[in-house]
């Protein structure tokens, strides 16, 4: 089906309409302005359009602004042009400051011919808030060519000297960013198409604790006959938690006094527990953090290795928080949890099967559900099932912590669903028979690893070698990133790795970027300032969001508080050389009024000619060596 990239600009004097084809050079572009007025053909592309629209927060923004426009068609046709930009600039302010305004809100359910994918949408909205995840900050993760934020306030009345710019800004860098993410995504993509085909789930905009919630739901209400609507609608009040009810039918048998204690305090408390709890047995000596998070040890700058002699093993509870959902019914209503349980099962067929769609629809179903336990706006808010999952996965991690102290197992660290553990070559079966014992007591199962080496900074921050030579790495480690994490100075992470796996020096590494295959993005970070503040480089005012790497012959970079006169560096005694363009190159290929844009000459750069501040990054990958290795900083000069 025909697949179509779509973005809107809307001014007071001026609303255009970006459009592409995805991975086709065609473009259509329209505008109503003081130099053209493509009204017309704007309600005759929409209103002909049955494809798939594909847009960054279209659903809450783009789409009512068509619609809206559609709707009052006829109207605008009597209409002077600046009038039809005005009222819709009053509409899409409107939508900005509250999108389920009654206005708005009839506007947005206005069905259209199109199928609609907003890839913002695939996002939760606590990950959109927390990560302020917008096409610009992805443009950065997606080494985006142009880092170009709207070069016009949207309260600004434009002058025809300024349409060529914000022509250029909409049709090429808004929607070249939309193409290149859509293509990240494009498994993303695939998946919710196959949940559409095979499920019938309308979910191509939604994320997954959503398809979660309403594949549940449906299959819920058709079990019990009930209504859609109402039983989505359902909302529970949060109790008064006693602990102790929560783990009702549960025992975890603990052995060891601290541990006794431990599950003591835990049967006396109300609505939360924690506790920072220090563990010295036979050769191991940990401190074991609890909280709502999940159980974590302390590690801090700490290095193990394998050898003749002992191996570390690293031993995970298999899809834990599912498993403990289904075995200790976690979930609400016992209906949801047979179905849920249909799931499971579905994922073990889908795999044996080599059904993929099947295998990992069913996945995103058990993945996604225990957020919706503690989701007060779901129907499937369940707190005291929310705590009790949370509660026996921190006993059953702590049991088997127990069982390797009594056997003299070193344990180095533990971190939610998992155990990392140094035992000795000859006992390796005996570990492995007497841990897997242990989780299926509680209906669990251990999925064991053996590593050669792990480094720790801290329980987050880590990386390790396994023995068959993979990597893991967590934290400031990682330098393959999911989308919408931060990119900054991914140089460090691999520098990191160059030394802590491969023994190369970071000197060496980092001044070499060609021979270790780095990118001149590898050395790049990002800052957005808010509002309040103007951004100021070389003495010249920049935009808000900028891309970046240091540089010994670079200018400081400034923010200034609009009711202050006192300018603050943002990165102290470093300079920096902007690096929003990099080797653009301008795209033909318009398919109706290339008129309207203006042409820009390409740039070109090299290595010779970005002067990088080399010292800078091995400073500061030296810096995370020095204590990881808790050496005296005055030993490596």
């Amino acid at each position: 089906m025909n697949k179509q990239l779509m973005d809107l600009e809307c001014y007071t004097n001026y609303f255009c309409c970006g459009i592409k084809e995805l991975n086709s050079p065609n473009r259509s572009f329209f505008e109503i302005s003081e130099e053209h007025n493509d009204l017309q053909l704007i309600y005759d592309w929409f209103t002909g359009f049955n494809g798939f629209l594909i847009t960054f927060n279209g659903i809450n923004y783009d789409e009512p602004l068509i619609k809206y426009l559609i709707k009052n068609y006829n109207r605008y046709l009597d209409l002077h042009w600046l009038d039809v930009c005005k009222d819709l600039k009053r509409f899409s302010d409107k939508i900005i400051e509250d999108s389920f305004e009654d206005e708005v809100k009839n506007i947005r359910y206005i069905k259209s011919n199109w199928i609609s994918i907003d890839l913002f949408l695939y996002w939760s909205k606590g990950l959109r808030i927390s990560k302020q995840l917008s096409l610009k900050s992805l443009a950065i993760q997606l080494n985006y060519h142009t880092i170009q934020e709207l070069p016009f306030c949207p309260s600004s009345y434009l002058t025809i000297e300024n349409l060529p710019k914000l022509r250029h800004y909409n049709s090429v860098h808004d929607l070249g960013v939309l193409e290149l993410l859509c293509n990240k995504m494009d498994s993303d993509i695939k998946l919710r198409g196959n949940i559409n085909n095979q499920y019938k789930l309308d979910c191509w905009s939604w994320d997954a604790p959503r398809i979660a919630s309403e594949a549940l739901l449906q299959d819920y209400c058709k079990i019990t006959n009930s209504n859609l609507n109402d039983t989505r609608r359902l909302r529970f009040e949060k109790p008064l938690l006693h602990l102790n009810e929560c783990l009702k039918g549960f025992d975890p048998n603990f052995k060891l006094p601290i541990f006794k204690q431990l599950w003591n305090d835990i049967l006396l408390s109300k609505n939360s527990f924690s506790k920072d709890l220090l563990v010295s047995y036979n050769n191991t000596n940990i401190i074991l953090t609890y909280g709502i998070g999940g159980l974590h040890s302390v590690n801090k700058n700490e290095q193990y290795y394998s050898n003749d002699t002992h191996q570390i093993v690293t031993s995970d509870v298999a899809s834990m928080y599912p498993n403990i959902i289904m075995n200790y019914l976690c979930i609400r209503f016992l209906k949801v949890i047979n179905k849920y349980k249909q799931f499971a099962k579905d994922k073990k067929d889908g795999k044996l099967e080599k059904n993929k769609p099947k295998e990992t629809f069913s996945k995103l179903i058990l993945n996604s559900t225990s957020g919706l336990l503690d989701n007060e706006y779901s129907w499937l808010y369940y707190p005291e099932g929310a705590m009790r999952l949370r509660l026996i996965g921190q006993l059953i991690l702590t049991k088997c912590i127990e069982i390797c102290l009594i056997n003299n197992w070193q344990v180095i660290s533990a971190n939610t669903d998992g155990i990392e553990v140094i035992v000795p070559i000859e006992e390796l079966d005996t570990y492995k028979k007497i841990l897997d014992d242990t989780s299926a007591n509680f209906q669990l199962s251990l999925e064991h690893e053996c590593y050669n080496k792990i480094f720790y900074k801290n329980v987050n921050n880590y990386i390790c070698e396994t023995k068959d030579g993979k990597l893991k790495q967590k934290g400031l480690f990682v330098h393959d990133v999911l989308l919408g994490n931060s990119t900054d100075e991914l140089v460090i992470a691999k520098a990191l790795e160059a030394y802590f796996i491969n023994n190369i020096q970071p000197e060496e590494f980092i001044n070499n970027p060609d021979k270790y295959n780095i990118s001149i993005f590898d050395y790049c970070k990002s800052d957005k300032v808010s509002k309040q503040y103007t951004v100021y480089h070389n003495g010249q005012v920049q935009q808000r969001l900028n891309r970046y790497y240091f540089s010994k012959t670079g200018p400081y970079l400034y923010k200034k508080k609009f009711n202050k006169t006192t300018l603050d560096n943002m990165n102290v005694g470093e300079g920096v050389m902007l690096y929003n363009n990099h080797c653009e190159t301008e795209q033909n290929g318009y398919s109706i009024n290339p008129k309207y844009f203006a042409k820009t000459d390409s740039i070109s750069q090299n290595w010779k000619n970005y002067k990088i501040n080399y010292q800078y990054y091995i400073r500061k990958t030296n810096e995370i060596i020095l204590k990881m290795n808790n050496l005296n900083q005055l030993s490596l000069f």
